[in-house]
């Protein structure tokens, strides 16, 4: 049975995810990169953004991804959001990758607090399905994943959240295509993963975020 203090502590993170999923018209795009933390590493390109509280880079472009821009809700560094859009045959694969630090927040906490809202997005959206993710070559990272369909505009659409727990830090990839281009699109999505997988974050006192 859950703790009144576990209740609040979930609560306060529910209000705080659903701010950040649901109120895009409330972010700021942010023009400039951050300064590189190390410019001789090979994929901190100069294009790069960092996110400085938890050391995170968002390179321009990779796996075929291009990034749109940085976007925030949170001027504390507790909360980041970073978009990356990649063609295909004349569609679009939106990724939305959220770094966000909430108190005792675990993976699968976090997905059933943003399912709903995301759900809400598209017309008929049903679960495919969902559970524990294994993020390969990882085994240090919980993760949790669904998967939906659902019509966006009338066009049969194919989502996705991935919660990830690195214990101080938490992220979140939310994947949206259409769902004529599913397998090529989930292709391109493993690149992304795979290519942002090494990533390992830093807490606030700037040692590695473990639990």
């Amino acid at each position: 049975m859950l703790t009144t203090m576990k209740l609040a502590g979930l609560a306060s993170a529910a209000a705080l995810a659903l701010t950040l999923a649901s109120s895009p018209a409330a972010a700021e795009c942010m023009a400039d990169a951050a300064p590189l933390v190390d410019p001789f590493a090979p994929y901190k390109d100069s294009g790069s953004i960092v996110h400085q509280e938890s050391g995170f880079v968002f390179p321009d472009s990779i796996a075929g991804f291009s990034r749109q821009c940085a976007m925030t809700t949170d001027f504390s560094g507790n909360n980041f959001e970073i978009g990356y859009v990649r063609d295909y045959e004349d569609h679009e694969i939106e990724i939305r990758i959220v770094i966000v630090h909430l108190e005792g927040l675990k993976a699968e906490d976090h997905y059933r607090i943003i399912k709903p809202d995301l759900m809400a997005r598209y017309s008929g959206a049903t679960i495919l399905s969902e559970g524990d993710y294994f993020v390969s070559g990882r085994p240090d990272i919980s993760a949790f994943q669904g998967i939906f369909d659902g019509d966006k505009d009338g066009v049969p659409w194919h989502f996705s959240a991935t919660a990830m727990d690195y214990g101080y830090w938490d992220a979140r990839l939310m994947a949206s295509y259409p769902l004529e281009i599913d397998a090529a699109a989930q292709a391109a999505i493993m690149e992304l993963i795979t290519a942002f997988q090494w990533q390992t974050p830093i807490a606030a006192n700037g040692e590695e975020a473990g639990r």
